[in-house]
């Protein structure tokens, strides 16, 4: 009887161990008009370009039909206080067609996280990490592998390919395992939380970061989050065009870019016309 008594309240524990744990789920959609996807003009390395069957669009803002958001990382801020396990599973930016997969990954301190080059061609894997330290790793064999030692800090920095000017990532590095980064359907699921309060980070890109409340009871919890455009000064605007112009002029432009190049030139150099005639107003 007894035995029978003990195992009944393992049982019991056991299940209000799990019920009083919570998947938070949502969805991370654009407050807005989504922005017209940029083409990544590979035509300076044929052997990139055959590596994919149609154009190959800019990462940095990826929106769906109902401008559902991906490549958002959603953690759960002052999560440390919580504890948690550093995953066993190593994180790995892989290295396909030219482009970095995938393009965000949030990797916990202490994490393993590696480089892998799955094209038959030399990549350099740059990251601009500063509490990690910056690091560079030359990859010039397909199935290369590398461990990157980019996880001792938190911080968020980017991964960039100086062999290819477009190739870029980002590594979100947290102080807990409690993060999703959103897939193509914009959605993110934090697993393993408590009945309580939180304040959830979203992070993205070129939209920054925003903060929302939510509330995890009776083991479960919801919660949509809209991020919105940022407005751009006009110094950022032209200084966004003249590195895109620099970039862009060695390569032969894809049609529908033609009027950005050029209204991109027209804008640059009006801005440096104007610079004598500040200088002179300056100096009266």
């Amino acid at each position: 009887m007894k035995g029978r008594m003990w195992i009944s309240a393992l049982a019991l524990s056991a299940g209000m161990c799990s019920v009083s744990l919570a998947d938070v789920t949502g969805k991370v959609t654009l407050n807005g008009q989504a922005p017209k996807p940029k083409v990544i003009n590979m035509g300076a390395v044929p052997q990139c370009a055959a590596g994919h069957a149609g154009p190959v669009m800019d990462e940095s803002i990826v929106a769906g039909a109902n401008n559902e958001l991906q490549n958002v990382v959603v953690w759960v801020k002052d999560g440390a206080k919580l504890g948690g396990q550093v995953p066993a599973q190593p994180v790995v930016l892989d290295q396909k067609g030219c482009l970095y997969t995938p393009h965000v990954v949030a990797v916990m301190v202490g994490q393993e996280l590696k480089a892998k080059n799955s094209d038959a061609m030399l990549h350099n894997v740059h990251g601009l990490a500063k509490d990690n330290g910056e690091f560079n790793i030359s990859q010039n064999q397909a199935g290369q592998e590398n461990k990157i030692d980019g996880t001792k800090a938190v911080e968020t920095y980017k991964v960039k390919c100086d062999v290819h000017p477009w190739m870029n990532a980002w590594v979100v590095v947290l102080d807990h395992p409690f993060s999703s980064v959103t897939g193509d359907d914009g959605m993110y699921t934090i697993k393993g939380l408590k009945d309580g309060k939180y304040t959830l980070v979203a992070w993205q890109e070129k939209l920054g970061m925003q903060e929302v409340e939510v509330e995890v009871k009776d083991g479960k919890a919801t919660k949509d989050i809209q991020l919105a455009p940022k407005k751009k000064a006009a110094a950022d605007v032209a200084k966004e065009v003249k590195e895109t112009v620099a970039v862009s002029a060695p390569l032969p432009a894809a049609k529908d870019e033609c009027e950005f190049c050029a209204e991109g030139a027209k804008a640059v150099v009006t801005a440096d016309a104007a610079k004598p005639a500040q200088a002179q107003a300056a100096a009266k």
